[in-house]
Order: structure tokens, then C-alpha cells, then sequence
């Protein structure tokens, strides 16, 4: 993880707009699982305000998830986005938890 990135405003700022226009879909615009498309997921889209995703620990199992998709569910891969890119998404998504 970049020093710095996850206490970054600008980089939460970033990651936020990334989020709005790719994850909110699933994930919802509160990152709680309830988007747009959540019902009829099985299983359904997580709610990253919760521990694990919440917590800063969990924040290279994050970055994984979004880079190399999660197997199993419809959470697919986002490496079409740059190493920064997907640092400020998690920097983002740990705010949802921590406001």
C-alpha cells in the first residue's frame, strides 16, 4: 500500500468518484450491499461498512479482491484499473466505515 494512501483526502476524494461509477451499482452509494442490482445475488454484494472490509488490516485483501475479481461471485475484476486507482477506491471504502 502507498505510504500515506488511506488517511489521504485527496486520494478518498479519487477513489470515491471510481466508486460512484463502478462499484455503487452492487455495492450501493453507502457501500452497504444494497445497489441497484443487489437482489438476486447469491451471495449477495458485501456490505463494506462492515468488518472485515471496514477495517484498515483488511486493506491488501481489498485491493486483491478488486484487482483479481472474487471467484464464486459476480464480483468481477477490475484490473483495467491502474495500482493507484484501485488504492483509492480502498481508501474510500474504508471511510464508509470509519466515518
Amino acid at each position: 500500500m502507498p505510504a500515506g494512501m488511506m488517511t489521504s483526502r485527496e486520494a478518498q476524494k479519487a477513489g470515491g468518484e471510481i466508486f460512484a461509477a463502478n462499484c455503487t451499482i452492487c455495492h450501493g452509494v453507502r457501500g452497504d450491499g444494497r445497489g441497484q442490482r443487489h437482489e438476486g445475488m447469491n451471495p449477495p454484494p458485501a456490505n463494506l461498512t462492515l468488518p472485515p472490509w471496514s477495517e484498515e488490516r483488511s486493506a491488501t485483501r481489498m485491493y486483491k479482491v478488486i484487482h483479481d475479481g472474487m471467484p464464486g461471485t459476480a464480483m468481477p475484476s477490475w484490473s483495467t484499473l491502474s495500482d493507484r486507482q484501485i488504492w483509492q477506491v480502498v481508501a474510500y471504502v474504508h471511510t464508509l466505515g470509519n466515518p
